[in-house]
């Protein structure tokens, strides 16, 4: 050890609250035994920090406090003592981030009980070590705790009472923890989960109703609320290592039946599918951002400005504060790209190659649609007859009720989950016929689906069809790139009606512009698949 007389040394401990309870006097005996050391070696102790505080990172009050002061007084402190490596970090690669920017700074840290020469290239394998141990000793714990708690999810035991339930006691086994019912909360979450599987009521509105003030929700954890399985008595156990996540039944007593589960998960699906976050500012102005400035080739925005007679008048522009002043109606680009769209036609022999294209696709999810309901369908009869032949064997005696009760919670949970792929395989073939004919109808008619559609859809329109953002110039808009499939629609009638007689996948191009989910068709009620695609007029939506 080099001789230490003299030097000037900031003393840093960190204590956990695990140490001052099982210790009682640990910060003392600590601050005692740095303070010996020091003094033991005539050092100079010119600050003293200490703190409760976690050693996963240095992310800690005290010791920033620490750091800044170093920084604030170079040249005037040589050591920081600790006393030992343990309870300077478990992080290694942290630990010696900190090392080497402390000397950068002229100061050395070391340890009063496993003190080590940083100059000694004999010792880095020891520095190593000490900074290394306390880590492995945290993530072998952290794993233990990790595989308790996952144990406990597998026996069915729920380490936190979500809404409606509280933390309690199992009755079979005092020692161990199981949440119960909610006697004040559980019947009101039960209310809600039962309100919102109708279908009629959204999110928003229940949580607008003073029935269930007293639940305290909020919006951004209503919905995790509703898909939580420990509602319907049961545990998800999410994935570990190369087990999958799995869902199996709980110890507590469930708020709500698995069916009742089910529909809410539907009605959350639905509700997804055909959802979107309205931006109110943009209603006015949905070509915000699908729009480039003519004379710099920046992105247009808009705004709206009131005339003498109080009205608002909506406006693309450029952004001033880079000097252009490019300025124009909104009306008159809206007008425009109206125009544009009835300008983009399709002849009848494209249309039947579209609807061709369509159809097969359609008659192929079709066929896989129909192979995976006539599967499902079979499965929910086998185990609707085990179910059946399961209570014959209850009412006989030949199994005991626990045994029966075991089994059937397990096949009612299988028929629910049946039915609910069947009742989604249903949907799904009602699904693609609306959106074929809707892809079709919407090829003939362009500019009237744009006007049905609300702002995000009129975006998601925009930009499968064009490849680069619009520029008006003079009233009109400069010829624009079509994306490939578009192009291929539009400008190369002659090449698409060769494909007819030609077999691969570039025909697939065609079919580009078939709306996603996100865009709701507008057809009129009365209009069917083969009314859609039977002429290429005009039909009004």
């Amino acid at each position: 050890m080099k001789n230490l007389k003299g030097k000037r040394v900031v003393l840093y401990r960190r204590v956990s609250t695990t140490d001052q309870k099982e210790q009682g006097n640990s910060l003392n005996r600590q601050r005692d035994h740095l303070r010996s050391f020091a003094e033991k070696n005539e050092m100079v102790i010119l600050k003293e920090y200490q703190e409760d505080f976690s050693a996963k990172n240095f992310e800690r009050p005290e010791f920033n406090l620490l750091r800044d002061f170093v920084r604030s007084n170079k040249g005037t402190v040589d050591y920081i003592l600790i006393t030992g490596w343990d309870r300077f970090s478990r992080n290694t690669y942290e630990a010696l981030g900190v090392i080497i920017e402390m000397r950068k700074w002229g100061v050395e840290i070391n340890s009063i009980e496993n003190w080590i020469d940083h100059d000694d290239p004999q010792q880095l394998m020891m520095k190593l070590l000490y900074l290394g141990m306390p880590e492995v000793d945290n993530q072998i714990r952290s794993n233990k705790t990790r595989e308790g708690m996952r144990q406990g999810l597998l026996e069915g035991r729920v380490n936190k009472a979500p809404v409606g339930y509280i933390r309690g006691i199992d009755p079979n086994n005092p020692n161990k923890h199981l949440i119960q019912i909610d006697p004040i909360k559980g019947h009101l979450m039960r209310d809600l989960f039962e309100e919102y599987a109708l279908g009629v009521t959204p999110q928003s509105e229940l949580m607008k109703k003073r029935k269930y003030a007293p639940l305290k929700l909020k919006m951004n954890n209503l919905s995790t609320q509703l898909k939580n399985v420990v509602y319907s008595g049961r545990v998800l156990v999410k994935a570990y290592k190369d087990v999958p996540d799995q869902i199996v039944d709980g110890l507590h007593d469930a708020l709500i039946s698995i069916e009742t589960f089910n529909k809410v998960q539907r009605v959350i699906n639905r509700n997804k599918k055909y959802s979107h976050k309205q931006n109110k500012t943009n209603d006015k102005m949905p070509l915000r951002g699908h729009l480039s400035c003519p004379k710099c080739s920046l992105s247009l925005t808009g705004s709206g400005s009131k005339s003498g007679s109080g009205k608002r008048h909506y406006y693309y522009h450029c952004q001033t504060k880079n000097g252009c002043n490019f300025r124009v109606k909104t009306a008159d680009l809206h007008e425009a790209l109206d125009k544009l769209f009835k300008e983009l036609k399709v002849s009848d022999e494209v249309i039947a190659l579209f609807k061709l294209v369509l159809q097969d696709k359609y008659e192929k999810t079709e066929k896989s649609n129909k192979q995976l309901l006539k599967k499902s369908r079979t499965e929910l009869k086998k185990i609707l007859d085990k179910k059946e032949t399961l209570l014959e064997k209850m009412i006989e005696g030949v199994i005991s009720n626990e045994d029966y009760q075991k089994h059937n919670n397990k096949y009612s949970e299988q028929i629910a989950e049946l039915e609910l792929e069947i009742e989604n395989l249903k949907a799904d073939d009602k699904e693609l016929k609306k959106y074929i004919s809707f892809g079709i109808f919407m090829l003939q008619n362009l500019n009237e689906v744009y006007d049905k559609l609300d702002v995000n859809g009129k975006g998601k329109l925009i930009g499968s069809i064009f490849d680069e953002k619009l520029v008006f110039l003079k009233n009109k808009y400069r010829t624009p790139k079509l994306k490939d499939g578009a192009a291929f629609i539009f400008n190369n009638n002659r090449a698409l009606q060769r494909l007819k007689t030609k077999k691969g996948d570039s025909r697939e191009k065609v079919s580009s512009l078939v709306p996603e989910a996100g865009i709701e068709p507008a057809l009129p009620k009365e209009q069917d698949f083969e009314s859609s695609a039977s002429t290429s007029s005009a039909t009004r939506a």
